[in-house]
């Protein structure tokens, strides 16, 4: 077998060309998979649910990803969390309401687990336009969207922060409490 002929690298100018590549213009009227992140195409990232907050907004930063899936040790799927969520007022009402330091949060404490998200079937999603998902982000309350398949299964994720991002617009969502303690909380952040 002949061998793979090498360059030296002593020849070369070790310059990079990097581009950055901006996804597709996005309209309300534009089909809803244009801002689908397919996990069948690109891996989804990762944080288990005992990294502090701090940890996680390094991670996130240096890695530029505005959100991360939360996972336990088996890698089940917890909650999502995202930068805004750590950049925001929510970090220290939840380690104020806890009774902890922030320094002693992690992401677990302040992701959006689960039981709260909503899903939307792949193929509602294929039949479906950008203004169709606004609607329902606005209407549940929700910043996040999971996608199943035919199966059940989560394959991929919407985010309503980068549909705001691309349209260049805010989206008027308002998270929905689902317990009077959730209220009670909001309440208090409001009045700080």
């Amino acid at each position: 077998m002949k061998p793979v002929p090498s360059i030296p690298l002593s020849r070369l100018n070790h310059s990079l060309t990097l581009t950055h590549v901006e996804p597709p213009e996005i309209q309300m009227s534009s089909p809803a998979d244009r801002v689908f992140i397919d996990f069948d195409s690109r891996q989804p990232m990762v944080l288990e649910q005992g990294v502090s907050v701090d940890d996680a907004a390094y991670l996130m930063r240096i890695t530029h990803a505005k959100i991360k899936l939360v996972v336990d040790r088996d890698k089940k799927l917890l909650g999502i969390v995202s930068l805004r969520d750590i950049d925001s007022v929510k970090v220290l009402a939840t380690a104020s309401a806890m009774g902890i330091a922030r320094t002693d949060l992690t992401v677990k404490d302040i992701m959006t687990p689960t039981v709260r998200l909503q899903g939307i079937d792949r193929r509602v999603l294929s039949r479906s336009s950008i203004a169709d998902l606004v609607e329902a982000f606005e209407f549940e309350g929700q910043r996040f969207l999971l996608v199943l398949d035919d199966e059940e299964r989560i394959c991929g994720l919407i985010s309503a922060d980068e549909i705001a991002h691309r349209l260049g617009r805010h989206l008027d969502i308002e998270p929905v409490a689902h317990s009077f303690n959730e209220v009670f909380t909001a309440l208090r952040v409001g009045a700080m």
